[in-house]
C-alpha cells in the first residue's frame, strides 16, 4: 500500500467561529461597519481554507464573497452556515504517489449553471486532477486533485449552453497551462 501525503487543516478549521449578532432581525438589513468587518474577516478565513483544502465549500463560499462589498444579515447568515458546514465535516486532502512509468494526464471536470445565483447571475467552476495514464486500455481512478475554483460568470450569458461553454474553455485553458507548467518541471509530456 502506497503512502500518501495528507494536508493538515485542523488548526485553521478550529479558529473558525460564527458571526454573532441579533439573529432577530430581517434578511435585507445591511450589516453595520463591524458586522462588515468581522464578514470580511471571516470570509478571508474561509478564504485560506477553501483555496488549499476545503474543496467542497467554494461554492458556497463564491456565494459569499459576492455580497463582500456590501453585506446583508442574509449574507451573515449564510456565511456562519457555511462556517458550521466547515467545522461539522471532517474533509480530508490526500495526494497520492502515481505510478510515472507510464505518461501522467490531467483530467478537467468544467461545470456551470445558469441563472442559479441569488442576482440571477450564472456561475462556473472546474476540478482539475493529475492522473495516472491509461495502460492497455486499463483506466486507473488513481489522481490528485490540482486545481479547483467557482466563480460568477461576469460576462453575459443567454443559456445554459453558453455557461457550460465558458466553464469548458476556462477548465481547458488551465489544463494547458498545468501541462507547459508540468513540461517545464518534470520534462513530460501529459495527455
Amino acid at each position: 500500500n502506497k503512502r500518501h501525503i495528507s494536508v493538515d487543516q485542523e488548526s485553521k478549521v478550529e479558529e473558525l467561529s460564527e458571526i454573532k449578532f441579533d439573529s432577530s432581525l430581517r434578511d435585507n438589513i445591511s450589516c453595520s461597519a463591524d458586522l462588515h468587518r468581522q464578514y470580511r474577516s471571516v470570509l478571508g478565513q474561509i478564504n485560506w481554507l477553501q483555496s488549499r483544502i476545503q474543496y467542497q465549500a467554494c461554492y458556497a463560499f463564491s456565494r459569499c464573497a459576492s455580497a463582500a462589498a456590501g453585506p446583508t444579515l442574509g449574507d451573515v447568515r449564510a456565511l456562519n452556515k457555511l462556517v458550521r458546514k466547515i467545522r461539522a465535516e471532517e474533509v480530508l486532502l490526500r495526494f497520492w504517489p502515481l505510478d510515472n512509468t507510464t505518461p501522467m494526464r490531467l483530467i478537467g471536470y468544467p461545470d456551470a449553471a445558469y441563472r442559479n445565483n441569488a442576482d440571477k447571475s450564472s456561475q462556473r467552476g472546474q476540478a482539475i486532477f493529475i492522473a495516472e495514464g491509461i495502460v492497455k486500455g486499463k483506466v486507473h481512478g488513481r489522481g490528485s486533485l490540482v486545481d479547483y475554483e467557482s466563480q460568477k460568470i461576469k460576462k453575459t450569458v443567454l443559456s445554459t449552453t453558453v455557461s457550460e461553454l465558458y466553464a469548458f474553455m476556462k477548465c481547458f485553458g488551465t489544463c494547458l497551462f498545468l501541462k507547459g507548467l508540468w513540461m517545464d518541471m518534470s520534462g513530460q509530456a501529459l495527455e
